[in-house]
């Protein structure tokens, strides 16, 4: 009889996941505090002008399949009388933009689009576990997720790669279906592209021998030999100015070549046709609507459009490229959210400039210093202080660095100071305060000119314009021009300053009395990226701090800020770590191929799967080198994180309602921050 049982289920998953659908269960429990509704695992979002939690999912599909329908069934119960909190209105330019509230909320889930990365297709959905009627708040203890699928066609940019794979398998919940995937091989004959003039191209050896030296793969092309191909022209004239041909070239070097990285080696004063070298495609972001007028709204130059290389930015063809699904006459998302290539630019003029950030980078070598700087904003509350929202990284940053802080809210800081702490060399600046296209950290470009550090730092800022990379600003319902470079320009290709910088190529946004802007949820993102994620890579990071928000995509500014934080740089340069290294190892213990009952196993070894009824112990060991220096081990499911143990044996009883694939990952945390995670597939009935 138990032989019987036993076989019927292990059957089981053959006829719960068909090719036709796939199926997904969850279940929630609110808490009430302050106003707002928390559920473990769930994201805080602005909906309908009210914050509720959200169950984000970043779902697999498999290969050759797209959405035909989502159902959504559940088991709903009462949560008794409550006011929900209102979203507080974002501020830009001294305006607020305010949410439309409702005093409904009845939808189940929220369709954020089916975006692409690397050719894999990922769906991302919201659900949505509260309803809101009449002041009444009502919870769904159990959601079920079906999505059915319909035939499609592989995505043309599709490359069959095993690093691709691993990638994809990082960003969504379902990992498994990464196998569905065939695999195939691509002639990877160079890493990294430059793309400059035929006059710059000298000056770029230089950088390039640089990349070879350590390994990397580099080709050097001018934009005149790419505009000159008729290969990279497109069918219609929208689609054929000099951007459209710079991205369909970097198109099929990614996938001729295997590309990873693309420098935009010119400037692109939109002003100045000898140095719009390589012009920034202008896209579009306004989703409740930003007070600002259709021409500023329309004129974020962005260099996500190389970087995300997907569908052609417009489907119905107008003057708004990147707009959101409400906002073309298609009814479709126009922007690629997710990154097939990592992309920096150097805003070059001349060759002086190009070996100036050529040698910043090679001299680059990362020391304990980080330096956050807050300035007055006058946002009300809690958001009057750039501080508070500095205060904020700190809880990312590992504790071998030395932080140091200058903010107005401890007492006004000068310039002075600020050139004083450049200068004695730092490794890192985070800052958040006003700016404008010529003017940042209360310094204007001739502060930048003749800063004497010899430690080059990198630069995230938050601040308004001051990365204008077209030289623009503000003027009226449009823009004018400075014949100035943007701050941002001024502080990586002068001789000191930044070796890279990430800035705003148009107003930053904040919020009404609240750190949770649209700006800071970017920052936050980033710095995770560098000093959780191990993301080195400030391209990889910037990309990284873009997708992890792609869920809230059209909540008030975020569209804005995904567009305008651009990096100047080089997006292969990695911030440099000073402290002790250390060597880490994790195994999963249990559970390992096979069944198990009831917490008992594993039978059945020759299963090439592990399925699990019931709860299961997971049990790992880790391993450091020098010994004793394993700070904890985290386990997750699906990414969410369940425990967190400080010391052996690392073992957790993973005992919840639950059913379907699921991905157990466990995390070795290193004292000096540094990670190693391994991570199981698993089936399990636990009901």
């Amino acid at each position: 009889m138990l032989a019987a049982l036993v076989a019927s289920l292990l059957l089981f998953p053959a006829f719960n996941f068909k090719d036709e659908e796939m199926d997904f269960c969850f279940y929630f429990e609110p808490e009430f505090k302050e106003g707002r509704i928390f559920i473990e695992g769930c994201n805080q979002h602005e909906y309908m002008g009210h914050i509720i939690p959200v169950k984000t999912l970043f779902i697999l599909l498999p290969y050759k399949k797209d959405v035909r329908s989502v159902e959504i069934n559940v088991r709903e119960k009462y949560a008794g009388k409550y006011e929900i909190e209102k979203a507080k209105p974002v501020i830009v330019a001294n305006k607020k933009i305010m949410s439309v509230g409702s005093e409904f909320i009845n939808e189940k889930y929220e369709i954020v689009g089916v975006h692409y990365a690397r050719g894999y297709k990922i769906f991302v959905i919201n659900l949505i576990p509260v309803s809101y009627r009449n002041g009444e708040v009502y919870y769904y203890e159990k959601m079920d997720l079906k999505i059915k699928l319909k035939e499609s066609e592989e995505n043309e940019l599709y490359r069959g790669i095993e690093e691709d794979r691993e990638y994809v398998k990082k960003i969504v919940i379902n990992t498994w279906d990464a196998e569905t995937y065939p695999e195939k091989k691509i002639g990877e004959q160079y890493d990294y592209l430059i793309i400059t003039k035929n006059d710059f191209i000298g000056a770029f050896e230089e950088f390039a021998e640089y990349k070879e030296s350590k390994g990397i793969k580099v080709k050097i092309v001018s934009v005149e030999e790419i505009e000159k191909d008729k290969k990279f022209w497109g069918e219609k004239e929208i689609f054929n100015d000099t951007q459209a041909k710079i991205r369909n070239f970097i198109r099929w070097a990614y996938q001729e070549w295997g590309i990873k990285y693309v420098l935009l080696g010119g400037d692109a004063d939109i002003n100045n046709s000898r140095e719009n070298i390589l012009p920034a495609r202008y896209l579009y972001a306004s989703c409740v609507g930003l007070p600002l007028g259709e021409e500023i709204e329309a004129q974020i130059p962005s260099d996500v459009y190389y970087a995300c290389l997907d569908g052609n930015f417009n489907e119905d063809e107008d003057g708004r490229w990147g707009e959101n699904s409400t906002g073309n006459e298609h009814g479709i998302e126009e922007a690629d959210l997710f990154s097939e290539i990592w992309v920096g630019r150097v805003c070059a003029d001349s060759e002086q400039e190009i070996k100036n950030i050529t040698r910043k980078n090679i001299l680059y070598e990362g020391n304990m210093e980080i330096l956050l700087v807050g300035e007055f904003l006058g946002f009300g509350g809690i958001a009057d202080w750039g501080g508070n929202y500095m205060d904020e990284i700190k809880d990312l940053i590992p504790s071998y660095f030395n932080i140091t802080t200058l903010y107005d809210r401890d007492g006004y800081w000068h310039k002075e100071e600020l050139i004083s702490l450049l200068n004695r060399g730092c490794n890192i600046v985070n800052h958040l305060g006003h700016g404008w296209t010529t003017h940042a950290l209360k310094m204007g470009n001739s502060d930048l000119d003749n800063l004497q550090n010899k430690e080059y730092f990198f630069l995230y800022s938050q601040t308004c314009l001051a990365g204008s990379f077209d030289n623009a600003y503000p003027y009226g319902d449009s823009y004018a021009y400075y014949t100035d470079d943007c701050f941002a320009e001024h502080l990586t290709l002068s001789e000191n300053g930044a070796f890279a910088c990430i800035m705003n190529s148009r107003y930053g946004l904040g919020m009404e009395n609240s750190t949770d802007s649209p700006g800071q949820r970017y920052n936050l993102a980033f710095f995770e990226a560098i000093f959780k994620q191990n993301i080195y890579e400030i391209g990889g990071a910037n990309h990284y701090s873009k997708e992890a928000n792609v869920w809230r995509i059209n909540e008030n500014g975020m569209r804005w800020i995904y567009y305008e934080t651009n990096l100047l740089g080089d997006p292969q340069a990695e911030i440099k770590y000073p402290g002790e290294r250390i060597n880490l190892s994790v195994e999963i213990l249990k559970p390992l191929k096979g069944l198990y009952i009831l917490d008992f196993g594993p039978i059945f070894k020759f299963i090439n799967s592990t399925i699990i009824f019931g709860p299961i112990s997971i049990a790992a060991d880790a391993k450091s080198d020098p010994e004793g220096k394993i700070k904890e081990v985290r386990f997750y499911v699906n990414n969410e994180t369940k425990a967190i143990l400080a010391a052996p044996p690392y073992m957790w009883l993973w005992d919840e309602k639950c059913h379907g694939k699921y991905r157990i990952g466990v995390e070795a945390v290193a004292t000096n921050g540094k990670t190693e995670k391994k991570s199981i597939d698993v089936f399990i009935f636990n009901l």
